[in-house]
């Protein structure tokens, strides 16, 4: 199935000529193209988890018919004991080392991650376990289980410490396999949970702060729904973190658009990445050449200035429509309320909304000294010249 899609068909279908589209309108088109892209990607994922999950061995073939046979009065050949134990217990340690696993991925998502990442681990953090829970529930494990039981519930004289070490070890078990359903369990949950937000944050990647600001009400309504019904999602910290995320998204999508507003409009091809590359669960920040807006022709003050304004009223709006529902949560007192760090949540927003409105004060001070510059004014041009040379040193 990858083959088919990612080597066959993909190329295939990014190499359409317009006319080959035929009748398929361009926002018809940018759907299914998202659509086949968002696939392609997920088996290849998916492949990808398969092949670094961990196989749980089977127990040698030669005990196959003896191990049918045991019941808990039987004796049992202590050969074959040894060999399930040992096995059973190196079974053990993979899960605990994939369940420790699990946890530290999570810590490795940086402070610069964005909303698909959080979903994004949350899918592997599934397939990972999805396959260790049905392993687990094989008839090779259950075998192995059943043997081991029986053992330790077993009348033969193999002396107290054996059958002590044999019950301690599948309490262990039982209690990993617990661990592992659950931790399951959330794992589904939340991606269920947030897989709703995906329509809601497409425009984050994909739009401009203008678009973003419009799904505003739809994506804060979303999130009240998982922070008021989700079963795991819901704490402080998890929610707190994909608020951080959206908001996150929201300045690099801004960073974007503010270099590529002109390219944008003009239909050419647009510069950095509106998203932090990926690697291995971790972020790096996407390099943006900033030194570009001094450029006039390319920025004209006053298309940059509307530009850095509309980043500024999607900042005025994230913090009107969070404010809004977290006061329809207060009026609703058995409702989960919305008590998280503000500070976290905004803190890296307003700071570069400080930094934006600092440009737009000094582009818009440029642009008075360029037009007094068309009039021909007595004893101007010293002064001309001493703001030339401030310029070049803020530049």
């Amino acid at each position: 199935m990858n083959t088919i899609i990612n080597q066959v068909y993909k190329p295939m279908v990014n190499k359409l000529e317009p006319e080959q589209w035929a009748k398929c309108e361009p926002e018809q088109k940018k759907e299914f193209m998202h659509t086949f892209d968002k696939f392609a990607k997920e088996l290849v994922e998916a492949l990808r988890s398969l092949q670094s999950n961990i196989v749980l061995e089977p127990y040698p073939a030669k005990w196959k018919a003896e191990a049918q046979k045991v019941s808990h009065n039987s004796n049992v050949n202590q050969e074959m004991i040894n060999d399930f134990e040992k096995i059973f217990n190196q079974w053990s340690e993979k899960i605990d080392s994939t369940l420790e696993e699990v946890e530290r991925e999570q810590d490795k998502i940086s402070n610069d991650a964005h909303p698909r990442q959080e979903l994004e681990y949350w899918k592997g953090r599934m397939r990972k376990l999805t396959c260790v829970s049905e392993q687990l529930r094989s008839k090779n494990c259950r075998t192995v289980v059943d043997v081991l039981e029986a053992q330790t519930g077993s009348t033969t004289q193999d002396g107290l410490g054996k059958k002590d070490k044999i019950y301690l070890a599948t309490s262990k078990f039982r209690s990993q396999e617990l661990r592992v359903t659950e931790s399951l369990n959330e794992a589904k949950d939340n991606v269920k949970y947030l897989q709703t937000l995906e329509k809601f944050i497409d425009p984050l990647y994909e739009g401009t702060p203008t678009t973003i600001k419009d799904t505003l009400p739809a994506l804060m309504n979303s999130i009240k729904m998982i922070h008021t019904i989700a079963r795991y999602y819901n704490t402080t910290e998890r929610m707190t973190g994909l608020f951080v995320k959206i908001t996150n998204q929201m300045i690099m999508n801004c960073k974007f658009n503010i270099l590529n507003f002109r390219k944008i409009k003009l239909g050419l091809p647009t510069v950095g990445s509106i998203t932090a590359n990926t690697t291995g669960g971790t972020s790096k920040r996407a390099i943006f050449d900033d030194g570009v807006l001094w450029d006039e022709k390319e920025f004209p003050h006053d298309e940059l200035i509307a530009m850095f304004q509309t980043c500024i009223d999607l900042h005025a709006a994230y913090l009107k429509q969070y404010n809004f529902t977290k006061e329809r949560l207060q009026n609703m007192p058995k409702a989960p309320q919305f008590d998280f760090s503000e500070n976290q949540i905004f803190g890296k927003f307003d700071l570069f909304c400080r930094r934006i409105t600092k440009l737009m004060d000094l582009f818009e001070t440029i642009k008075q000294f360029e037009t007094l510059k068309k009039h021909n004014l007595e004893h101007i041009d010293p002064i001309l010249s001493k703001f030339q040379d401030i310029v070049k040193k803020f530049k």
